[in-house]
């Protein structure tokens, strides 16, 4: 072999070297985001869906240029119908929008932060149980409405509607919590308690999906409520116990076309936020498989700053996510409106207004 040949050699080796090298170590990075920061193992990962590694860029992108945000996430309006038709063109045209499997995201500028992780489930995926669990919660929740105000405040919800469930830090005198419910008379408050002591179900349902995605988000959350001693939103009474699965104090849920300016959710004291995406019965909060001609598209959940979202396009099944709500700009875009059929999202977080 002559010194060229050798030499040809050399760099072929040290080249290979170099890749084998760089892929161990990519390998261990991921092993450990996967087992200090997710949590994701064969235990939970019930239908068995390997991880895809998503890569993406920070390249903040303005959604609505001429709308002016203050510090704190504020707008100093709502978008205008062209204004709105502009940001949907934006996000179809430039953003990566995901659309099956499980996805782990992670922040391009810090390879130890997570920005989300998103898993797709198929309605044939689902079992009998997923599926009676899951339109438990729904059905749950939709029934709430009767006895909570939906939230109206244009730096939460700029269309839709938007309901909080749980426990809040009162403002009344001497009272550290209250609880999000109307005024109502006695004959109502029978009625908001039968309907509540259910409440209780539907938390483990809701806590057993946020663990099964990320075991470590799950009991971190769990770990500041107990420090603090916050209650779980199941808890009819201040002060019980908190339970396996509590995880947060209250629920956010929307409905009917909702969609919101992007924020980054400053106020949030936990690193993750659950929530779940399910395809509803706009009358009754049942859940609409995909034999019902359920009928709503578009409205992704988006990431500004990385250009990237979830597409629900004729969704059949449910998603689930956990994100870094209180790093990581994002936003709902709003999706196509049907008589019949609502996009119902849950979103379970821990504010730092009940330190």
């Amino acid at each position: 072999m002559g010194t060229s040949g050798r030499t040809s050699h050399k760099n072929y080796a040290r080249k290979r070297g170099k890749y084998t090298s760089s892929k161990r170590k990519k390998a261990q990075e991921r092993a450990s985001l996967q087992k200090f920061s997710i949590g994701l193992n064969n235990t939970t990962n019930t239908i068995k869906q390997s991880i895809r590694w998503q890569r993406v860029r920070w390249d903040p992108v303005k959604l609505y240029p001429n709308i002016i945000f203050d510090k704190n996430d504020n707008p100093d309006r709502r978008p205008t119908p062209e204004e709105v038709a502009l940001a949907c063109k934006i996000v179809n045209d430039k953003f990566f929008l995901l659309k099956k499997g499980r996805s782990v995201v992670r922040d391009p500028l810090n390879k130890n932060s997570i920005i989300a992780v998103i898993e797709f489930t198929p309605w044939d995926k689902l079992s009998n149980k997923d599926k009676k669990d899951l339109e438990f919660v729904s059905t749950f929740l939709h029934g709430s409405k009767r006895f909570i105000n939906s939230v109206s405040s244009s730096n939460r919800s700029w269309g839709g509607k938007m309901w909080a469930i749980g426990w809040q830090k009162s403002q009344d005198f001497l009272q550290i919590v209250g609880q999000y419910i109307k005024q109502f008379n006695a004959s109502q408050k029978t009625k908001y308690d039968i309907h509540f002591s259910q409440s209780s179900r539907a938390g483990k349902i809701i806590g057993k999906y946020f663990k099964e995605l990320s075991s470590v988000a799950f009991n971190n959350n769990r770990a500041t409520m107990k420090k603090f001693n916050i209650p779980s939103f199941d808890h009819l009474s201040y002060g019980e116990k908190p339970s396996p699965t509590t995880c947060s104090p209250h629920i956010t849920f929307t409905t009917d076309n909702f969609f919101n300016p992007p924020h980054i959710d400053k106020g949030d004291i936990s690193n993750y936020a659950f929530v779940m995406f399910l395809p509803t019965y706009s009358a009754t909060g049942k859940l609409a498989p995909p034999d019902s001609n359920y009928d709503v598209s578009g409205g992704p959940f988006v990431f500004p700053d990385h250009q990237f979202g979830i597409k629900f396009n004729h969704q059949h099944g449910i998603v689930k996510m956990i994100r870094k709500a209180n790093e990581y700009r994002h936003c709902t875009l709003p999706s196509s409106f049907s008589s019949t059929f609502t996009r119902f999202s849950t979103d379970k977080l821990l504010t730092s207004s009940y330190l």
